[in-house]
């Protein structure tokens, strides 16, 4: 349980550093125009597969062995997290003091947020799963540290594979689980059923407490007579900004109880492959993440984007979740080309913002490109061999 809970918190701490580096303004700094803390930390989870990607894909195209990445990644990480102490480590200070603020002032909606999460981190960590997926996905990380090398052996087998699968090659969400398996010695049962599996649910809930402040809490403030709390709007924490107001008489216990009506949800609404069965049963599987937390963090951004309440980088951060999703799980080469192109042209359209369709094509590129190298390997038109040549 130590093991867990430390693997936990020093994953929020990594994704809060580079999500930081995203979305807080290298110039012109002012009071009020940092980013969410929530935001910051979902941002950077995909941030930070969007940068393993460009680390991993070189060494494992050429065979060389796992501590090969691991001694390249850890340095990457450790200078990234660095930097990012220096140029934001003041607003983190200011986010933490504002968050224990609103704990203060809202202790009994804490409270209820608190146990909703409990209950679902414990739903995920007892969950017993028995799928080849799930199989895959764990064993494929045990291979990996057992054998020092990445995507070369089949999991289910054992046997040397004579060429990489295509459908896993890009996907490298499971090679980052094994550069810290092999790093920190810990089991990969437990990194990737129950650390990760904790750290998707959380990231999940912290996107639909973000949706719930947006479609409940708070409006323009051009529309709202009432100034939002005056540390939110300084510190950036929740979805408060400068000009964003609240409307509600009691808006926090309403997002708790949006937040646990999508739970309610996600734990009844499990029949063959839903999200929500992804979500409940699978968590740790590119899929669930793709699936929940990609697919909601670009809703999120389109409503920021859609009443224009959202100043800090919004097409970069859309653009970093569609890369850092795809580097998860295929599934996202499909799915969030669809989403972007349902959510995001009516848009355009509606607004006659014509340049943001150069922004829409930069986000659904990445997709186009990984499916498209697919179909080229399964055409038989090319193939990356597991050994050298």
């Amino acid at each position: 349980m130590l093991i867990v809970l430390l693997g936990v918190i020093c994953n929020f701490i990594i994704y809060l550093a580079f999500g930081s580096l995203i979305i807080m303004p290298f110039k012109k700094r002012r009071e009020g125009a940092a980013c969410p803390l929530m935001l910051s930390v979902v941002t950077g989870f995909f941030f930070y597969y969007f940068v393993f990607f460009f680390v991993c894909v070189p060494p494992m195209q050429y065979y060389r062995p796992l501590s090969m990445l691991t001694g390249i990644w850890v340095p990457v990480v450790a200078v990234l997290v660095l930097l990012s102490a220096v140029l934001n480590g003041k607003q983190w200070i200011k986010w933490f003091k504002s968050a224990l603020a609103y704990i203060g002032r809202n202790p009994a909606v804490t409270v209820l947020m608190a146990l909703l999460l409990m209950i679902q981190v414990v739903l995920v960590s007892y969950t017993y799963n028995f799928t080849l997926d799930a199989a895959y996905y764990v064993a494929n990380v045990a291979t990996s540290v057992e054998t020092n090398m990445m995507n070369v052996y089949d999991p289910f087998t054992g046997a040397w594979q004579d060429h990489y699968e295509m459908r896993y090659f890009f996907a490298t969400y499971s090679m980052q689980d094994s550069v810290v398996c092999q790093l920190t010695g810990i089991p990969a049962l437990i990194w990737t059923k129950s650390v990760m599996a904790i750290t998707i649910i959380l990231l999940t809930n912290m996107v639909y407490i973000m949706i719930a402040r947006e479609l409940i809490v708070y409006k323009n403030g051009r529309k709202a007579g009432v100034d939002a709390d005056a540390d939110d709007r300084k510190n950036g924490v929740g979805v408060a900004s400068d000009d964003r107001k609240e409307i509600m008489g009691n808006p926090e216990l309403a997002t708790v109880i949006m937040a646990a009506i999508m739970f309610v949800v996600n734990l009844t609404f499990i029949t063959i492959y839903t999200s929500s069965l992804f979500l409940m049963t699978r968590t740790y599987e590119g899929k669930a993440i793709v699936g929940n937390l990609a697919v909601m963090t670009l809703f999120y951004l389109f409503i920021r984007m859609n009443d224009e309440s959202i100043n800090v980088r919004p097409w970069l951060i859309t653009f970093i979740v569609c890369f850092g999703a795809a580097t998860i799980s295929s599934s996202a080469n499909m799915l969030l080309p669809v989403e972007l192109t349902v959510l995001f042209i009516p848009m355009i359209v509606r607004k006659k913002k014509w340049n943001m369709l150069l922004k829409y094509a930069a986000c659904v590129v990445p997709g186009i490109v990984f499916s498209l190298v697919f179909v080229l390997y399964v055409k038989g038109y090319f193939v990356l061999y597991t050994f050298p040549k």
